[in-house]
């Protein structure tokens, strides 16, 4: 595919890795924000967007749920924006009683308010069996046991009703008592998440979005005392769902691309003008796609992970020099000043201190 003008940007923060930006409840929000600003188009994920019951998705922002994201990244999918998703709802039906009809009132409220359009609501044919875990190096997973009681729903709305797009609800049981709540450490329930979502996109090939749910007692917003900042949208609002169908409602189409793709309208891989990711979280598809591809790469030290993987650890200094001498690799103090080296990008300018011409 020919590659796209606009200056099409993808910001990337993984989930249940303990990013200190973006790794807990909306907070990369402001980031999200600031980086479209500059650009055309922001590419971005659920993880950088989600907060709950808020939502402020910049509307040149493209959300992408995880696995779609890594197969845009390797090329085989591109993302074709749309004016709006038909969106399904699937229950988990292990939720209680009153947290189906908690949550059978929010989708009619974001209907009413938003006029996010959906379609039709669902349960799981079984309540879904799925647990919260943690790996030895603190990254958050999880399992679920019966992918086929949402699957084979999903499938049937699909067929029946025309969805384009769907959001899940699942029951989870309380983690454990954790420093998450002051804004440290890593979410338990997003490597869960990640599994969740990933398996039902790259069986149905349509947008998908999580949102957890709790037991009423779990569920109550938080009284008693403060939380930080970062997490404050989780512990304000008994329901995580108006995100996710905010999010999914102009979620963009994934369509699988051949060579010779003749559509002007769809983005792929080699549209994409930079790449923002944390310092050290550079093992993953974006990362590593994007140095192949000779995409420009910014890396943000002030946020950092439980992975310590940067590229000088993953590739070796010499090639990173090599990728900074060639203006594919930066490493930027903040968010604010990644703002900086996309404008620099999209004007096509020098940096100050990288004036002078190099003698061969």
């Amino acid at each position: 595919m020919k590659g796209h003008p606009d200056f099409t940007v993808a910001m990337v923060i993984p989930t249940g890795v303990g990013a200190s930006q973006g790794g807990y409840g909306g907070d990369a929000t402001v980031w999200m924000n600031l980086l479209a600003s500059v650009c055309d188009t922001l590419v971005t994920h659920p993880n950088v967007a989600n907060a709950a019951a808020f939502q402020a998705l910049p509307s040149n922002a493209l959300y992408v749920e995880g696995y779609g994201l890594d197969a845009f990244f390797k090329g085989d999918w591109g993302l074709r924006p749309v004016l709006a998703q038909r969106l399904g709802v699937i229950v988990d039906a292990g939720l209680e009683a009153g947290m189906k009809t908690l949550h059978y009132n929010v989708i009619n409220a974001v209907q009413a308010t938003y006029g996010v359009p959906i379609a039709v609501i669902a349960e799981s044919t079984e309540p879904l069996d799925l647990t919260l875990s943690l790996t030895e190096a603190g990254i958050s997973v999880g399992s679920w046991q019966n992918p086929q009681a949402v699957l084979s729903v999903a499938k049937r709305l699909i067929e029946t009703h025309g969805i384009t797009a769907l959001a899940l609800v699942t029951r989870l049981e309380e983690p454990p008592e954790s420093v998450y709540k002051s804004g440290v450490g890593v979410d338990p329930i997003g490597g869960l998440e990640a599994i969740l979502s990933h398996t039902l996109v790259n069986a149905l090939g349509i947008p998908v979005a999580n949102a957890p749910c709790f037991d009423w007692e779990e569920a109550q917003p938080r009284r008693d005392a403060l939380v930080h900042p970062f997490t404050a949208s989780e512990y304000t609002t008994a329901s995580f769902l108006p995100c996710v169908l905010r999010g999914l409602h102009h979620a963009p189409d994934f369509i699988p691309l051949t060579a010779g793709y003749p559509y002007t309208d769809v983005l792929s891989v080699h549209d994409l003008k930079a790449v923002v990711l944390p310092y050290d979280c550079m093992g993953g598809v974006p990362f590593l796609s994007a140095v192949e591809r000779s995409i420009p790469v910014i890396a943000v030290k002030s946020n950092q992970t439980v992975l310590a993987l940067t590229a000088e650890a993953l590739l070796g200094r010499e090639a990173v020099d090599r990728l900074v001498a060639r203006g594919l690799y930066f490493e930027a103090t903040s968010y604010d000043e990644a703002v900086g080296i996309l404008q620099r990008l999209k004007l096509g300018l020098s940096a100050p201190d990288a004036l002078g011409v190099a003698r061969v």
